[in-house]
Formats: structure tokens, sequence, C-alpha cells
């Protein structure tokens, strides 16, 4: 069988060598696609990409908010295309946002989805390269698929949750001899928070979050939440809690209260929120892929899931 020799002399230009009696020199054509940065105005002809993902519940004016975040006041684009003959092969999903946490502002870039065409499959890391330069920013993946995930772990990513908590509406005798409060109308809620919750509050108008404002012989705690389906089942996702300490004291209340507030039949939550509370009725349920934190400052206790595609999706 004939020995072959391949040599790239340039981007596109590949020289093949193939030893014998004779040398026979063969020139092939090959591809190489480009990387620049998505903007809003790129969303046209990303969507037909964006429409391969099979996402039944996600509709075309769902995927667009992914190109008009409304958070976005860091950069000014979206993600990362990857271009062929001025075709869009290959889409990679930014969300870019700032926090504060205890003080000090932190900027955090949250990756949203990654998908790419068939034959250009080979090329998919060169999305995953302008990661690598945002030095500045904490960068979060909350719904990984299993290439995302690898290919995070290879550029240093660590994993900050690995599942969630589901609690149910099962009542406890305890429960029975507390009482809470949930106020819901953003009206009144607006007025109680403070200049860092307000401006939470005031992000996440234009998102389909349900905001509560919850008062416990405790204390007050703010919560935000989106009502999602699982399986066709009711669900209410929590994505933020104010104080930590005065939902485990109150939690067998809180969760009744909250079931027949947004009328759900379960709540789910973050597995290291809840770490160490006693919540009867409750399982733990490990995520298809963990979610995973790249970062020099912090770790996934300060993680929480606001600003990121599962709002803005309703995931």
């Amino acid at each position: 069988m004939e020995q072959q020799t391949q040599f790239t002399i340039s981007r596109n230009l590949q020289l093949t060598l193939i030893p014998t009696t004779y040398f026979k020199i063969e020139f092939r054509i090959t591809s190489m696609a480009t990387v620049r940065k998505a903007l809003p105005e790129d969303f046209e002809k990303t969507y037909p990409l964006l429409e391969k993902l099979n996402n039944t519940t996600l509709k075309r004016i769902d995927w667009e908010k992914l190109f008009k975040n409304p958070w976005n006041n860091l950069e000014e684009h979206c993600g990362y295309v990857l271009i062929e003959a001025d075709k869009i092969v290959g889409f990679m999903g930014t969300l870019f946002n700032s926090r504060k946490s205890q003080g000090q502002n932190y900027n955090f870039c949250n990756v949203t989805s990654w998908i790419v065409e068939k034959e250009y499959r080979n090329q998919s890391f060169l999305l995953l390269l302008p990661l690598l330069s945002l030095k500045k920013y904490n960068i979060t993946i909350f719904s990984p698929s299993e290439a995302t995930y690898l290919a995070s772990k290879k550029l240093g990513f660590q994993d900050f949750e690995t599942h969630k908590r589901l609690i149910t509406p099962i009542p406890t005798i305890k429960g029975f001899f507390e009482d809470c409060s949930i106020e819901n109308k953003n009206t009144s809620i607006e007025k109680s928070l403070d200049k860092n919750y307000l401006k939470i509050f005031l992000d996440h108008q234009s998102s389909n979050c349900a905001h509560l404002l919850i008062t416990t012989k405790f204390g007050t705690l703010y919560m935000i939440a989106t009502r999602v389906k699982k399986k066709n089942v009711p669900v209410a996702q929590i994505h933020f809690i104010s104080d930590l300490n005065i939902f485990s004291k109150s939690i067998n209340i809180i969760k009744l209260k909250i079931f027949f507030k947004l009328k759900v039949f379960l709540l789910l939550i973050d597995e290291r929120f809840v770490k160490g509370m006693d919540i009867p009725c409750s399982i733990p349920l490990k995520l298809p892929f963990p979610r995973v934190l790249k970062s020099g400052s912090l770790n996934g206790e300060n993680i929480d899931s606001l600003y990121s595609e599962l709002i803005i999706l309703n995931l």
C-alpha cells in the first residue's frame, strides 16, 4: 500500500506526496472557516442553524432574544460565529453582565449555546478559543451538552454544580404551625428593595420571571423564579434567593405558599444552595452534565442563574 505524506503549505492548499517509483503530486483545496464576533444583525443567518437543535419548546422569537441581550452593557456582541463563504456554519452564544457581590463588581460571560454544521465539526474548537481571551470575565456554562462539557474541561473550566434539588408539595406537620406572606405584585416589591436588589429586579422586568417578596417570622427575603414545564408538569425553578438563612428556617411553609401562588406542583433549586438544609420530601436530581465555571476569584457559592439563558429562554 502506498504511503502518503501530507503537507499543509497554506490555509487552503494541501500538498500530498505519494512515494513510489515516481512522484505523484496532488493538490487538494481544503475549506477553513473563520471566526468573528456575532452581532444582533446576524440572527437571520444564524437562525437556520439554531433550528437544528430541535428544541420544540423554543420558537424563532425565543432564539432571537439571545441576540438582544437586555443586560448587555459591557460588550456589543452576543457571541461568536463560524463563517465560510459568507455563510454562518457555527455559533456560540454569550450573555455579558456585571454583578456586585460582597461590595465588589464582577463581570460575567455566560455561554448560552454551541452548534456547528456537521461538515465543520472538526473546526468547532475555533469558537471556543475567543473565550480564552476574556481575562476580565468569570465565564459560566449552565446547560452544557456533552461536547460543550468535555471541551470546557480541556480549557480549564471547573464543575460548580452536579445536582438540582426537587422539592415536593407534600406538607409537613411543622409547616402547619408556621406562617408567611408572599407579595408578588411588582409595584409593591419595587418599593421595598434596596438599591442592589432593585437593580436585579429592574434588569429582569423584561423576562418571564416571578418576583416574590416573602415575609416570615425570621425576616424577609427576595426570590426570583421562573415557571417552567418538566415533562408537562408545572414547576417553579428558583434562580435567586436573597437570604438563604431565612429560607432554610421557613422552607416548610414557604414551599406550600409558592405552590399555591405560582400554581405549580414542584420546586427546583440548585443543590449547592440547600446543602445541609433539612428539607422533608425532597430528592437530589443529577444534572445531565455538570455546570461549569472558569474564574480566578469566584466559586460556585457566588454564582446564581440570573442573567442567563435559563431565564431568557425559560428553560
